[in-house]
């Protein structure tokens, strides 16, 4: 039997040029990287992305919870089952810490994938497909800030948008969606993404004024406590409502089924608490009729992997391009090869066991800015 022997906790930091939220600009995130070795010496990587307002922990607050709480649990548990260690690992501190818990969850996974010399996608019950269009991200702006992007990014395949919204007045948003798809029509697919920017009133101006438009949904338009601001938004519109910051964890995903508060699910593998538990949500979706969108945070490799080997599996996956390039907006601090996965819009299933990223562990160990050990 494979046991746990060793964790690695690493605070590391990825900077970016400037990504502009309902909340603000963000220039640099700090993510916690986990290695778990077994008695094999075998290893398997996983990654906490904590992002404060959007995360209610900081990576302090993950470094913590792992050394203290979580990780002694782990250690000396058998390899091989993932779940049970999920399972024993879910009463402490139920439905919260899921950030941390979501790391480990990837590590495991990635580990006994390496340890069978499969894929996780193969762990989850195959892939039923090998590749997913990429949609590409526009910062709050006005439509020709995002002419000039989509121009340039149509010559690389990029035919999927995903609207930034939450800062700019409603009428201003609403003439933003008309403009774009009067100048591109059918050959673009858009959505819109508030990052719960909006009131209540605000959310309903700008649903009626692109009621007759083609988004493909709108994505969390007010507070991520307001499941019932949810309901009544997705009751009253014609597009699609997608659940994103609200969406965290099993109870919370129950809560918006019995309020019918969205037709999508924004899944985030980090912040739901992995692959397991997003799978568990995803399978939760498909019995409610509800689709699943691929959505990632400011994250690396690690978890970009794992959102990856999981939506390669899901049923009920939009036919749309998902979020798939959050490496590439990264200016420093990257310590995978996911990026090679990207060509043409297109990510690709690696033929890789376990993840199937490779990771420079020694590029992470000179950059980062702590270090922890639990053996």
């Amino acid at each position: 039997m494979s046991k746990i022997v060793k964790a690695e906790i690493f605070k590391h930091r990825y900077t970016l040029e400037g990504y502009k939220l309902s909340y603000g600009t963000i220039k640099e995130v700090f993510p916690v990287i986990l290695k778990l070795t077994d008695n094999n010496g075998n290893n398997g990587w996983g990654e906490a992305n904590a992002q404060r307002p959007f995360t209610d922990e900081d990576s302090e607050d993950v470094i913590e919870v792992l050394r203290n709480e979580l990780l002694p649990l782990v250690l000396e548990e058998d390899v091989a089952d993932p779940a049970h260690i999920d399972r024993l690992l879910d009463p402490v501190r139920p439905q919260a810490d899921l950030l941390a818990k979501g790391a480990i969850n990837i590590a495991l996974l990635d580990l006994k994938g390496k340890s069978l010399g499969v894929s996780v996608a193969e762990l989850l019950g195959g892939p039923i497909r090998q590749s997913i269009p990429v949609s590409h991200p526009l910062n709050n702006g006005d439509a020709q800030d995002d002419i000039h992007v989509i121009d340039e990014r149509m010559r690389e395949g990029y035919v999927d948008f995903m609207l930034k919204m939450g800062t700019s007045p409603i009428a201003r948003e609403i003439e933003r969606v008309a403009t774009l798809e009067m100048r591109y029509g059918d050959r673009i697919k858009f959505k819109a993404d508030a990052n719960t920017g909006w009131t209540r009133d605000q959310s309903l101006e700008f649903l009626a004024g692109v009621a007759n438009s083609s988004l493909v949904f709108v994505e969390q338009p007010v507070a991520k406590i307001d499941i019932n601001g949810m309901a009544m938004l997705a009751q009253r519109s014609k597009i699609p409502i997608s659940a994103d910051e609200s969406l965290t964890g099993i109870e919370k995903a129950l809560e918006i089924i019995r309020k019918k508060a969205a037709n999508v699910f924004s899944i985030k593998i980090t912040k739901n608490g992995g692959i397991l538990r997003s799978k568990a949500l995803a399978g939760l979706a498909q019995q409610h009729g509800i689709s699943c969108y691929a959505n990632s945070m400011l994250e690396g490799g690690i978890t970009q992997a794992a959102s990856l080997q999981l939506a390669v599996t899901i049923p009920n996956l939009l036919p749309i391009g998902h979020s798939f390039r959050s490496v590439l907006r990264l200016v420093e601090g990257e310590v995978t090869d996911f990026a090679s996965n990207i060509r043409n819009a297109v990510v690709h299933l690696p033929r890789r066991p376990g993840l199937g990223t490779f990771v420079d562990e020694a590029r992470l160990r000179s950059s980062a800015l702590g270090i922890y050990s639990l053996e």
